[in-house]
């Protein structure tokens, strides 16, 4: 009873951590990857299996395929155009071209530091200034991120719709051919 108890705290706290972790790779980054999860894994199942519907079942999985397109293509477009954005973000911090006037102001004067990140540095201020800094890059990176995903939403709904049918037709098709040499 005790090794199911340490082994379930165990799972527990590896969950907890992992979760952590995702969370800490950026709020747009973790949007997107669970929203195409959704999408995915969520909507095509909701969709097929509605027993609020007077769809037919193969109209239903017609509509069920889009949903794992569009996330992979979602996906794919996002973190391109969220990677190429980040790059050249860093490359234009660090060569000095984005800076930000909180930073600047702490930079100049240590009382501008949040006291929390004063005590998680030990009170090394060159330490706390770094962290100060990366935050705001963070959060910068991320606003514009946002953005960057709102701009792409369209094109990738282009590229779905152009895609989507061509594999739903071959899966439907597929499926119904099957069934028909089964019987």
């Amino acid at each position: 009873m005790n090794v199911m108890r340490i082994g379930k705290i165990n799972l527990n706290q590896h969950i907890a951590t992992s979760i952590e972790k995702f969370s800490q790779n950026g709020g747009e980054k973790v949007s997107n990857y669970v929203n195409a999860a959704g999408k995915a894994v969520i909507a095509p199942l909701v969709i097929m299996h509605n027993p609020f519907t007077k769809e037919d079942e193969d109209n239903r999985k017609w509509a069920s395929i889009k949903q794992p397109v569009e996330a992979v293509i979602t996906l794919a477009m996002q973190l391109v155009s969220l990677g190429l954005l980040y790059k050249g973000i860093d490359s234009l911090i660090k060569k000095g071209k984005i800076n930000f006037k909180y930073v600047e102001n702490a930079s100049k004067d240590i009382s501008k530091i949040p006291e929390k990140i004063l005590k998680a540095c030990n009170y090394d201020y060159e330490k706390a200034l770094s962290m100060y800094k990366k935050q705001y890059n963070e959060i910068f990176k991320d606003r514009l991120g946002a953005i960057v995903t709102t701009i792409t939403y369209l094109p990738v709904l282009a590229v779905s719709n152009k895609i989507y049918p061509k594999i739903a037709e071959k899966i439907v098709n597929k499926k119904k051919n099957e069934n028909k040499s089964a019987q």
